[in-house]
């Protein structure tokens, strides 16, 4: 199991917990599949909601394995889904509600790091996307416009060129969109002391342990010691892009992988050609997702999407790294950070994200197991998952409160084509994002026809 984990800087920079697979039959108030923040969340809101509960989480390899473990290390208020989609479908002032919960949870998180003295190196100083070219800048004006239907001009503005300067420089910036509702963080290193929490009141985790069955109150678990059976009347999976590897939720969700680079620490003159005092989360304004940070001890993290979708949902190590995308990833890194060009990588990870078929996060309780499912974040879980364990833990404590309000709440997001269909439409749409950047850099203008193909995949 220990040499299936991906060698990321997280992991590198970290304590480890292991724990092993149970041995006897157990008897739970809540069983929760998935060590990853989603399932670590939910445990913690519930023995928030109630502390006597007896609670228990399994996971197939190890806390924190998954993208929990290996993600870019941004704790933002991101959403998959469109606020202006969510206004259309229940009403601008849902869309406003959920847009501000999601600001008060990044600062509910910072408040958990602060209170439990978790040495993870958060830094809320927010998030910028700058614009390279004149199509990055009109589209990033536009959003910054529309954005002041649901949130106020504090919470998203636009940086001129000097404004931007005064905080980072990036090789060809003319300007950038930014947000205060955003914080850098080693995110392994949450998920540590989030299961140091959990352990310290009582919270039983179980590693190596695969859920082969559940439903109607019992889950069937194998271990290294072979079977073993839990009663527990709830039951919440909370396992994200691995849900693909299971029958009932095989076309629920379609994994993609996303590329990480880590640089050794930069020398103080490269540090001090480019900025970043205040360690802003930085992405670029290009349609293929890409994101950086800068590590509390003075790294470049840099990420990226845009690897082809595996056919069937495959899910393998063997999948964890890509020389190509890896080479792309630090090309990129180096057009918009020149400075670091001579700077050592150290590090090259990646891992499967996982995205529903509508981009909507959501939870939904399954009739037919009664059981509870979470997920959907398309890369932006370190946040939105304690959100939905939120959620998860009113629904599954039976307790009201206005957060069971918002649309992620009962929403079950449509199944994905089977294959060979999710295969074709999944790379066809990644394809032409590239294409429409592409254009888009030679042209210094948006390409309205791409983007309202792309409207279609």
């Amino acid at each position: 199991m220990r040499d299936t984990w991906p060698q990321s800087l997280w992991r590198d920079t970290n304590r480890r917990f292991f724990f092993p697979s149970p041995v006897v039959d157990l008897d739970a108030d809540v069983l929760i599949i998935g060590a990853g923040f989603t399932g670590l969340w939910t445990a913690h809101h519930i023995l928030e909601l109630q502390p006597g509960a007896r609670v228990v989480v399994v996971d197939a390899v190890q806390p924190g394995f998954g993208a929990s473990g290996r993600n870019g290390g941004w704790c933002s208020a991101l959403l998959p889904m469109e606020l202006a989609d969510v206004a259309d479908r229940h009403g601008i002032n849902v869309a406003r509600d959920l847009q501000q919960e999601m600001f008060r949870t990044v600062d509910s998180i910072g408040q958990f790091v602060a209170a439990r003295g978790i040495d993870c190196g958060w830094a809320k100083g927010g998030s910028l996307t700058v614009a390279t070219n004149n199509a990055h800048g009109s589209r990033l004006r536009r959003q910054v416009s529309d954005s002041h239907a649901f949130v106020g001009e504090q919470d998203v503005m636009w940086l001129d060129r000097a404004e931007l300067e005064s905080r980072i420089r990036v090789n060809g910036a003319t300007g950038a969109m930014y947000t205060p509702h955003c914080a850098a963080l080693n995110p392994y290193r949450l998920v540590d002391g989030l299961v140091q929490s959990l352990v310290d009141r009582g919270v039983r985790i179980f590693g190596a342990t695969t859920a082969k069955r559940y439903g109607n109150g019992f889950v069937e678990l194998e271990g290294e010691s072979g079977l073993v059976f839990v009663t527990s009347p709830n039951v919440v999976v909370a396992t994200e892009a691995y849900a693909s590897r299971t029958r009932p939720s095989r076309r629920r969700i379609a994994p993609l992988y996303s590329y990480v680079v880590a640089t050794e620490p930069l020398p103080g003159e490269v540090l001090a050609e480019i900025g970043w005092h205040g360690r802003e989360t930085v992405s670029d304004g290009r349609l293929m997702v890409t994101y950086a940070q800068l590590t509390a001890d003075g790294r470049i993290v840099f990420g990226g999407r845009g690897a082809p979708y595996k056919f069937g949902s495959d899910i393998h190590s063997r999948h964890d790294t890509s020389n190509r995308v890896h080479a792309a990833i630090e090309e990129t890194m180096h057009q918009l950070f020149p400075a670091a060009s001579g700077v050592r990588v150290s590090h090259r990870w990646g891992g499967p994200l996982g995205v529903p078929r509508d981009w909507h996060a959501g939870v939904y309780f399954d009739a037919t197991t009664h059981a509870f499912h979470a997920g959907g974040y398309v890369g932006d879980g370190v946040a939105l998952s304690h959100l939905t364990a939120r959620v998860l833990a009113h629904r599954v404590t039976s307790t009201s409160h206005a957060i069971l309000d918002l649309p992620i709440n009962d929403h079950k997001s449509r199944r994905w084509e089977p294959e060979p269909l999710r295969w074709g439409g999944i790379n066809s749409g990644l394809a032409l994002t590239k294409l429409q950047d592409t254009v888009e850099g030679r042209s210094g203008r948006e390409s309205r026809f791409l983007s309202a193909v792309g409207r279609l995949f």
